[in-house]
């Protein structure tokens, strides 16, 4: 490596949170829950004041709105996945040029190459929340049922029988800052490997 890609990787370590996007999906998933649970609450109060009827139409409303915010409260789960795995990505392989973005599509690749570097991956700030989210999103995408997942070990889906999207939600909001988290402390132990380690080493040699 040259000294001017030393310099340049040494400055992006140094600046890589401030780069770190925020999640605009929230805001966008946000409104629509809020929107859809305002109708909610609006369609309960409709069904409790309609004596005469049976309450049905407004029942089944209730009932698709709900789907619907299960849905997007997955929907939350994955692009928080997928946001952090890009980053994640970029990360390592901007450090480490030898390191093929393909190495990384599997969990146990990214350990994997991050070991070969000294780096322990599950030592790395909020390791067990970064872990927690990436089963979840896999068990989002590949599972009939969540809860069938014996993988996933998630305090907001104790003792539940079924799932509402106020539990995916507990548990977003929980995990939320973890992602920045992971990969601010990620950044710092590449920084050390790369500069502080090996500059340390080269002045033992001098």
């Amino acid at each position: 490596m040259s000294q001017k890609e030393r310099e340049i990787i040494q400055l992006g370590l140094q600046t890589f949170h401030l780069n770190l996007e925020n999640n605009h999906y929230d805001a966008i998933s946000d409104k629509l829950i809020n929107d859809f649970e305002e109708k909610v609450t609006e369609l309960k109060t409709k069904q409790s004041l309609d004596l005469k009827g049976d309450g049905f139409a407004e029942l089944m409303e209730i009932h698709f709105l709900e789907k619907k915010m299960f849905a997007i409260s997955e929907m939350k789960i994955n692009y928080a996945y997928k946001q952090f795995e890009i980053h994640l990505k970029f990360l390592i392989t901007k450090a480490y040029k030898e390191i093929s973005e393909k190495k990384l599509h599997q969990w146990s690749n990214v350990k994997s190459a991050l070991k070969t570097k000294g780096i322990d991956i599950n030592k790395i700030s909020d390791y067990n929340n970064i872990n927690d989210l990436r089963n979840l999103n896999n068990s989002i995408k590949h599972s009939q049922n969540i809860l069938d997942d014996e993988k996933l070990n998630i305090k907001e889906f104790q003792n539940k029988l079924e799932l509402s999207y106020t539990d995916l939600i507990k548990f977003y909001n929980r995990i939320q800052k973890s992602s920045l988290f992971f990969l601010k402390s990620l950044a710092n132990e590449i920084y050390k490997g790369i500069y502080e380690f090996e500059d340390a080493g080269l002045k033992k040699i001098e």
